[in-house]
Protein backbone atom coordinates (compact mmCIF):
# COMPACT_ATOMS: atom_id res chain seq x y z
CA UNK A 1 0.00 0.00 0.00
CA UNK A 2 1.10 3.10 -0.80
CA UNK A 3 -1.06 6.54 -1.03
CA UNK A 4 -0.62 10.10 -0.01
CA UNK A 5 -3.62 12.34 0.65
CA UNK A 6 -2.28 16.11 1.20
CA UNK A 7 -2.52 19.67 0.92
CA UNK A 8 -0.27 21.84 -1.30
CA UNK A 9 0.65 25.06 -2.73
CA UNK A 10 2.31 24.85 -5.90
CA UNK A 11 5.49 26.48 -5.68
CA UNK A 12 5.32 27.21 -10.04
CA UNK A 13 3.28 27.46 -12.77
CA UNK A 14 2.65 23.21 -13.93
CA UNK A 15 4.87 22.57 -17.02
CA UNK A 16 4.35 19.29 -19.50
CA UNK A 17 7.47 17.29 -19.78
CA UNK A 18 8.29 13.98 -21.37
CA UNK A 19 9.01 10.70 -19.21
CA UNK A 20 10.01 8.82 -22.14
CA UNK A 21 9.63 8.86 -26.05
CA UNK A 22 5.91 8.65 -26.24
CA UNK A 23 4.64 10.41 -22.79
CA UNK A 24 3.95 13.17 -21.33
CA UNK A 25 3.59 14.27 -17.76
CA UNK A 26 2.49 17.76 -16.00
CA UNK A 27 5.25 18.42 -13.54
CA UNK A 28 5.77 21.01 -10.81
CA UNK A 29 7.09 21.77 -7.41
CA UNK A 30 4.69 21.93 -4.42
CA UNK A 31 4.76 23.50 -0.80
CA UNK A 32 3.23 21.10 2.55
CA UNK A 33 2.47 23.71 5.09
CA UNK A 34 5.02 23.10 8.57
CA UNK A 35 3.95 20.52 10.80
CA UNK A 36 4.39 22.56 14.46
CA UNK A 37 7.47 24.09 14.42
CA UNK A 38 9.18 22.39 11.21
CA UNK A 39 9.33 24.14 8.21
CA UNK A 40 7.67 23.39 4.69
CA UNK A 41 8.19 20.77 3.10
CA UNK A 42 9.20 21.31 -0.77
CA UNK A 43 8.93 18.34 -3.25
CA UNK A 44 7.73 17.28 -6.92
CA UNK A 45 4.28 16.49 -7.75
CA UNK A 46 3.95 14.52 -11.26
CA UNK A 47 0.11 14.76 -12.28
CA UNK A 48 -0.58 11.92 -15.50
CA UNK A 49 -3.46 11.25 -18.48
CA UNK A 50 -6.69 12.83 -18.27
CA UNK A 51 -5.48 14.69 -14.97
CA UNK A 52 -3.19 16.43 -16.76
CA UNK A 53 -4.87 18.16 -19.06
CA UNK A 54 -6.41 20.09 -15.96
CA UNK A 55 -3.85 20.76 -14.17
CA UNK A 56 -2.31 22.84 -16.41
CA UNK A 57 -4.95 25.23 -16.19
CA UNK A 58 -3.61 25.94 -12.58
CA UNK A 59 -0.85 28.53 -11.72
CA UNK A 60 1.72 29.13 -9.12
CA UNK A 61 0.08 29.82 -5.83
CA UNK A 62 -2.84 27.84 -6.16
CA UNK A 63 -3.82 25.74 -3.05
CA UNK A 64 -4.70 21.96 -3.80
CA UNK A 65 -5.78 18.95 -2.37
CA UNK A 66 -3.78 15.83 -3.41
CA UNK A 67 -5.93 12.74 -2.83
CA UNK A 68 -4.80 9.12 -3.27
CA UNK A 69 -1.40 9.72 -5.12
CA UNK A 70 2.19 7.63 -4.54
CA UNK A 71 4.95 9.19 -2.48
CA UNK A 72 8.42 7.87 -3.93
CA UNK A 73 11.77 8.14 -3.09
CA UNK A 74 15.27 8.67 -4.85
CA UNK A 75 17.81 6.94 -2.68
CA UNK A 76 20.34 8.93 -5.32
CA UNK A 77 18.96 12.75 -5.00
CA UNK A 78 17.50 11.76 -1.18
CA UNK A 79 14.40 13.55 -2.53
CA UNK A 80 10.68 12.76 -2.01
CA UNK A 81 8.17 13.14 -5.01
CA UNK A 82 4.12 12.77 -5.57
CA UNK A 83 3.21 10.54 -8.44
CA UNK A 84 -0.78 10.67 -9.56
CA UNK A 85 -3.82 11.08 -8.07
CA UNK A 86 -7.09 13.01 -8.16
CA UNK A 87 -6.33 16.56 -7.80
CA UNK A 88 -8.75 19.66 -6.37
CA UNK A 89 -8.42 23.46 -6.07
CA UNK A 90 -9.77 24.57 -2.84
CA UNK A 91 -9.20 27.57 -0.82
CA UNK A 92 -7.58 28.82 2.61
CA UNK A 93 -10.72 27.69 4.96
CA UNK A 94 -10.25 23.72 3.70
CA UNK A 95 -8.35 21.67 6.55
CA UNK A 96 -4.90 21.10 6.12
CA UNK A 97 -4.52 18.02 5.03
CA UNK A 98 -1.13 15.49 5.48
CA UNK A 99 -1.53 11.57 5.69
CA UNK A 100 0.61 9.17 4.19
CA UNK A 101 -0.14 5.41 4.32
CA UNK A 102 2.43 2.87 3.59
CA UNK A 103 3.04 -0.74 4.01
CA UNK A 104 5.96 -2.76 3.59
CA UNK A 105 8.96 -4.86 5.43
CA UNK A 106 11.65 -2.89 7.74
CA UNK A 107 14.73 -3.31 6.64
CA UNK A 108 16.72 -3.32 10.29
CA UNK A 109 17.19 -4.46 13.85
CA UNK A 110 17.02 -1.28 15.58
CA UNK A 111 20.26 -1.02 18.02
CA UNK A 112 19.45 0.71 21.83
CA UNK A 113 23.24 1.68 21.73
CA UNK A 114 23.11 3.68 18.41
CA UNK A 115 22.46 7.25 19.51
CA UNK A 116 21.06 7.24 15.28
CA UNK A 117 18.58 4.72 15.77
CA UNK A 118 17.09 4.97 19.59
CA UNK A 119 17.87 7.93 22.06
CA UNK A 120 16.06 9.44 25.22
CA UNK A 121 16.62 13.14 25.89
CA UNK A 122 16.61 14.56 29.24
CA UNK A 123 13.23 15.68 29.42
CA UNK A 124 11.99 11.99 29.14
CA UNK A 125 11.40 12.27 24.77
CA UNK A 126 12.13 8.88 23.34
CA UNK A 127 12.72 8.87 19.54
CA UNK A 128 13.01 5.67 17.61
CA UNK A 129 14.18 5.58 13.56
CA UNK A 130 13.46 3.04 10.88
CA UNK A 131 13.52 2.39 7.31
CA UNK A 132 10.46 0.67 5.30
CA UNK A 133 10.93 -1.13 2.11
CA UNK A 134 7.88 -0.50 0.15
CA UNK A 135 7.39 -2.87 -3.08
CA UNK A 136 7.29 -0.49 -6.72
CA UNK A 137 7.09 -3.32 -9.00
CA UNK A 138 9.11 -6.34 -9.82
CA UNK A 139 12.19 -6.67 -7.79
CA UNK A 140 11.66 -2.73 -7.16
CA UNK A 141 11.64 -1.38 -3.83
CA UNK A 142 11.69 2.40 -2.36
CA UNK A 143 13.37 2.73 1.17
CA UNK A 144 11.26 5.24 3.62
CA UNK A 145 12.96 6.74 6.54
CA UNK A 146 10.23 7.00 9.33
CA UNK A 147 10.45 8.03 13.26
CA UNK A 148 8.10 7.94 16.25
CA UNK A 149 8.75 10.58 18.98
CA UNK A 150 6.95 10.10 22.49
CA UNK A 151 6.75 11.28 25.93
CA UNK A 152 8.13 8.17 28.16
CA UNK A 153 5.31 8.62 30.18
CA UNK A 154 2.32 8.18 26.98
CA UNK A 155 0.21 4.98 26.84
CA UNK A 156 0.21 4.37 23.49
CA UNK A 157 4.21 4.76 22.87
CA UNK A 158 5.33 4.42 19.03
CA UNK A 159 8.66 4.82 19.87
CA UNK A 160 8.71 1.80 22.61
CA UNK A 161 6.64 0.12 20.10
CA UNK A 162 9.10 0.57 17.09
CA UNK A 163 12.53 -0.76 19.25
CA UNK A 164 10.52 -3.46 21.08
CA UNK A 165 9.15 -5.19 18.07
CA UNK A 166 10.77 -4.35 14.48
CA UNK A 167 12.91 -6.22 13.29
CA UNK A 168 14.55 -6.94 9.64
CA UNK A 169 12.15 -8.54 7.59
CA UNK A 170 8.51 -7.81 9.99
CA UNK A 171 6.07 -6.24 8.10
CA UNK A 172 4.74 -3.16 8.89
CA UNK A 173 1.63 -0.68 7.75
CA UNK A 174 2.56 3.01 8.83
CA UNK A 175 0.29 6.16 8.78
CA UNK A 176 2.48 9.16 9.25
CA UNK A 177 3.14 12.50 7.90
CA UNK A 178 5.84 14.57 5.78
CA UNK A 179 7.93 16.72 8.28
CA UNK A 180 11.03 18.76 7.63
CA UNK A 181 13.69 19.49 10.03
CA UNK A 182 16.07 22.89 9.20
CA UNK A 183 18.99 23.97 10.30
CA UNK A 184 22.20 26.29 9.56
CA UNK A 185 25.35 23.81 9.62
CA UNK A 186 28.05 25.68 11.89
CA UNK A 187 31.03 24.35 10.49
CA UNK A 188 30.06 25.76 6.58
CA UNK A 189 27.06 28.02 7.59
CA UNK A 190 24.78 26.35 4.78
CA UNK A 191 21.29 25.82 5.61
CA UNK A 192 20.26 22.45 5.21
CA UNK A 193 17.45 19.97 5.58
CA UNK A 194 15.55 16.78 5.96
CA UNK A 195 12.08 15.70 5.12
CA UNK A 196 11.26 12.43 7.28
CA UNK A 197 7.79 10.60 8.01
CA UNK A 198 6.36 11.14 11.43
CA UNK A 199 5.11 8.15 12.63
CA UNK A 200 1.40 8.26 14.25
CA UNK A 201 0.02 5.29 13.74
CA UNK A 202 1.91 1.80 13.65
CA UNK A 203 0.07 -1.80 12.75
CA UNK A 204 2.69 -4.45 12.53
CA UNK A 205 1.94 -8.29 10.44
CA UNK A 206 1.01 -11.06 12.31
CA UNK A 207 3.65 -13.48 13.62
CA UNK A 208 4.39 -16.70 11.39
CA UNK A 209 5.85 -19.80 12.30
CA UNK A 210 8.40 -21.10 9.57
CA UNK A 211 6.90 -18.39 6.93
CA UNK A 212 3.33 -20.14 7.73
CA UNK A 213 0.86 -17.76 8.81
CA UNK A 214 -0.63 -19.15 12.26
CA UNK A 215 -4.57 -19.96 11.76
CA UNK A 216 -6.78 -17.35 13.94
CA UNK A 217 -8.66 -19.51 16.75
CA UNK A 218 -11.93 -18.72 17.64
CA UNK A 219 -12.34 -17.59 21.33
CA UNK A 220 -16.29 -18.42 21.25
CA UNK A 221 -17.83 -21.18 21.97
CA UNK A 222 -20.72 -22.09 19.56
CA UNK A 223 -23.69 -23.71 21.20
CA UNK A 224 -25.34 -25.39 17.95
CA UNK A 225 -24.32 -26.00 14.42
CA UNK A 226 -27.52 -24.58 13.38
CA UNK A 227 -27.54 -21.28 12.54
CA UNK A 228 -30.65 -19.07 12.93
CA UNK A 229 -31.58 -16.88 10.45
CA UNK A 230 -31.85 -13.24 11.38
CA UNK A 231 -34.41 -10.96 11.29
CA UNK A 232 -36.82 -14.11 11.65
CA UNK A 233 -36.20 -15.21 8.15
CA UNK A 234 -37.84 -12.01 6.78
CA UNK A 235 -36.53 -10.75 3.41
CA UNK A 236 -35.14 -6.83 3.10
CA UNK A 237 -38.92 -5.94 0.84
CA UNK A 238 -40.70 -7.58 3.80
CA UNK A 239 -39.21 -5.65 6.55
CA UNK A 240 -39.44 -2.77 4.53
CA UNK A 241 -42.12 -0.30 6.12
CA UNK A 242 -41.97 2.12 3.19
CA UNK A 243 -43.09 -0.31 0.51
CA UNK A 244 -40.05 1.58 -1.45
CA UNK A 245 -39.72 -1.20 -3.74
CA UNK A 246 -43.42 0.33 -5.43
CA UNK A 247 -41.80 3.72 -5.09
CA UNK A 248 -41.21 6.03 -2.91
CA UNK A 249 -43.82 7.67 -0.09
CA UNK A 250 -45.28 10.97 -0.02
CA UNK A 251 -43.72 13.33 1.61
CA UNK A 252 -45.81 13.25 5.24
CA UNK A 253 -46.98 16.60 6.85
CA UNK A 254 -46.79 20.34 5.89
CA UNK A 255 -45.61 19.52 2.44
CA UNK A 256 -48.40 17.47 0.71
CA UNK A 257 -48.06 16.38 -2.53
CA UNK A 258 -45.91 17.30 -5.06
CA UNK A 259 -47.52 20.27 -7.38
CA UNK A 260 -47.46 19.62 -10.86
CA UNK A 261 -45.40 21.81 -13.35
CA UNK A 262 -46.59 22.43 -17.11
CA UNK A 263 -43.21 23.14 -17.31
CA UNK A 264 -39.68 22.09 -16.65
CA UNK A 265 -38.26 24.86 -14.39
CA UNK A 266 -34.72 24.35 -15.39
Amino acid sequence: MNKANLCAQLLEDPREVFINETSTAVRCMVGLPPVGNKAPTHLELNIYGKAAERFMRFQKGALIFLHRSKLRFDLESRTYSLHGGSITQVNDQFPIINEITLSGRCVKDIDRDDAKAFKTTPDGLMICNQTLSVNTGRNQADLFNFYAINNAADKLNHAELLVNFTRKGVGATIDGRLVTDSWTDKASGERKSVTKIQLMNLTLAPKSNNGAVSPVKSSTTIASDKVAPLWGGKTAEESDPWNVTSGLPDLPGQYGAAPELEEVPF
